[in-house]
């Protein structure tokens, strides 16, 4: 009855729990939100250790991971794997599904998907696992599997991973400056001067 009540109210807010050179870690009510975009250090993977207790407070039957890899995400040192193995382990109870999205193609994104995988196999979880192509995809399947509404979490997951985005991978902000041409001319300032001739009543007599 708790937990229906709980996931019943309103979504909440998105809540930023770190940020680095190579990943970012978030969560948003029963969802756990990692997006990696460089060099993802073993420090990165045990920074969601931090995410477990509010996860658990709002959900205690499981969250649920969604797991962002950009085409500018390293592959991982042997320390970030041995990280990853370490603390998809000792999640494992408190996860019900993971998604995770390779956003690439070619030899590197089969790599990673490999990799994640053995990760996976090694760790001997239950729980539901995923790997997909498009945020778009991994979005809807978490929210498939959190039993709760697309109207409800759908734009609000994908701003949320928007905000993940490391800033050399987001679009620059549009600019709201004026053209030269059309901005006022400062206080005091006589602005450019006028081709034009004074009146003929204050020219000089010659």
């Amino acid at each position: 009855m708790y937990n229906r009540l709980l996931m019943s109210r309103a979504a909440g807010k998105l809540v930023m729990h770190r940020r680095s050179s190579g990943a970012a870690i978030a969560t948003l009510d029963a969802f756990f939100l990692m997006r990696c975009y460089g060099d993802v250090s073993p420090d990165d993977i045990n920074a969601s250790l931090e995410t477990v207790e509010p996860l658990i407070a709002y959900r205690p039957e499981g969250s649920v991971s969604i797991i962002i890899i950009d085409p500018t995400a390293s592959f991982p040192s042997d320390a970030t794997r041995r990280a990853a193995l370490e603390i998809t382990r000792k999640t494992s109870a408190t996860t019900s599904a993971m998604i995770m999205a390779v956003m690439g193609d070619g030899f590197w994104a089969s790599a990673i998907r490999g990799m994640l995988m053995t990760i996976g196999s090694l760790s001997q979880t239950t729980y539901t696992r995923k790997f997909l192509r498009y945020e778009e995809e991994a979005i809807d399947a978490a929210i498939d599997c959190i039993g709760e509404s697309s109207t409800k979490y759908r734009a609000l997951l994908l701003a949320s991973l928007a905000q993940l985005k490391s800033a050399s991978i987001s679009p620059p902000p549009a600019s709201t400056s004026k053209p030269a041409s059309s901005r006022n001319p400062p206080v005091g300032s006589k602005g450019p001067p006028s081709s034009k001739a004074p009146p003929l009543s204050k020219r000089r007599a010659g």
